[in-house]
């Protein structure tokens, strides 16, 4: 009896491990096999919100401080005499001053990500006005959120709400915008020499 309820526990885990495998091998499948070329604006949709729900709960947090540690690493004291050496002092000054307001520098980099985001959904979006104008939407919404996430911090404890962090906000999207048109701006140029070369 005992050797009939061992084969039948071993016959359980072992069409556990073939499901297991069978469904793993399907999300491979379907990862290799997707069609992410028309399916961008989904893909992006998906990521900006995931990213934004990333930042929601940072927010949510009461502490979540940079270990000051980490900035007392002696290969950081190389690299000052280096920069102090070379007279580039403001690169100093700059890094004092971000690690005195290392919050608003993290709102600025947070935001840009999410501004990076949001431009690629509103440019591969299959709307017209939304691809002619990502950069405006995306700074639009990227504020609206960073609007909500000020309203929201002010109720979690030991946060508060802050105009300081919002303007960091705006500055973070609008620098990712700002890279985009650049980027943009680089592509024309680039084109514009590639058909020089190519005209007889």
């Amino acid at each position: 009896m005992r050797d009939i309820l061992k084969n039948k526990i071993f016959a359980y885990i072992a069409l556990g491990v073939l499901y297991f495998l069978q469904k793993s091998l399907d999300i491979v499948h379907f990862v290799l096999h997707y069609d992410y070329r028309n399916n961008k604006a989904k893909i992006f949709l998906i990521l900006s919100v995931l990213y934004a729900a990333m930042i929601f709960y940072l927010s949510s947090r009461s502490d979540i401080g940079i270990p000051t540690s980490f900035f007392k690493i002696p290969l950081l004291y190389t690299i000052r005499d280096i920069f102090e050496n070379a007279g580039l002092h403001f690169v100093i000054d700059l890094v004092n001053y971000s690690y005195d307001q290392k919050d608003k520098v993290a709102h600025i980099f947070l935001y840009f990500g999410l501004g990076f985001l949001l431009h690629l959904t509103f440019k591969n979006s299959e709307n017209l006005i939304l691809r002619k104008y990502a950069a405006i939407f995306a700074i639009i919404l990227g504020i609206v959120y960073g609007i909500t996430d000020e309203l929201h911090q002010s109720y979690v404890p030991g946060r508060t709400a802050n105009v300081h962090d919002l303007l960091a906000d705006g500055i973070g999207v609008t620098i990712a915008q700002i890279l985009f048109i650049l980027l943009v701006l680089k592509n024309i140029q680039l084109r514009k020499e590639r058909k020089r070369k190519d005209e007889p």
